[in-house]
């Protein structure tokens, strides 16, 4: 039998081996902490945004739970809130401007570029607003809000 034919099976049958060993590879699919029979049983719901009366957030945003940490609800939460959307950074950008000061928001900053940093005070808390453009498509936000210490200090006199 000819080397380059005897080489070219080898190969091959080494290839199929690696994808059909890769087939039956599936624990490390699943999410960590749950198994297939569970996740059928109760279906995962998707974080709600009513927690934040505060802000506005736009439609059909979704929350990063992962990199979001967020203590306190309503208009007394503190923390930091990660979405993505598929609106553009010039939506976004536009959406906070015209709607934080509904929210009794008022401006304080605004940096615009590739990624756009917008600041906000509202009595003693502060929020920070990060926006910049997801990979393919949409946006990546950054709220942080946190308390305002030079506004609590003021008010503790």
């Amino acid at each position: 039998m000819d080397q380059n034919l005897l080489r070219i099976i080898v190969l091959g049958g080494g290839i199929l081996m690696g994808i059909s060993l890769m087939g039956c590879a599936t624990e490390g699919l699943l999410p960590t902490g749950s198994d297939s029979s569970s996740e059928q049983a109760s279906p995962k719901h998707a974080p709600s945004f009513t927690q934040f009366s505060d802000i506005p957030v736009p439609p059909a945003a979704t929350m990063d739970m992962d990199r979001s940490l967020l203590l306190g609800a309503s208009e007394e939460w503190t923390g930091r809130l990660v979405y993505s959307s598929s609106n553009s950074t010039a939506q976004i950008f536009d959406l906070y401007k015209a709607e934080m000061p509904k929210f009794g928001w008022q401006e304080m900053t605004v940096i615009r570029g590739q990624r756009t940093v917008m600041t906000f005070q509202r009595g003693a808390r502060v929020a920070t607003i990060e926006v910049s453009p997801r990979t393919l498509q949409g946006t990546e936000v950054f709220v942080t809000v946190s308390p305002n210490a030079a506004a609590i200090m003021r008010n503790a006199k």
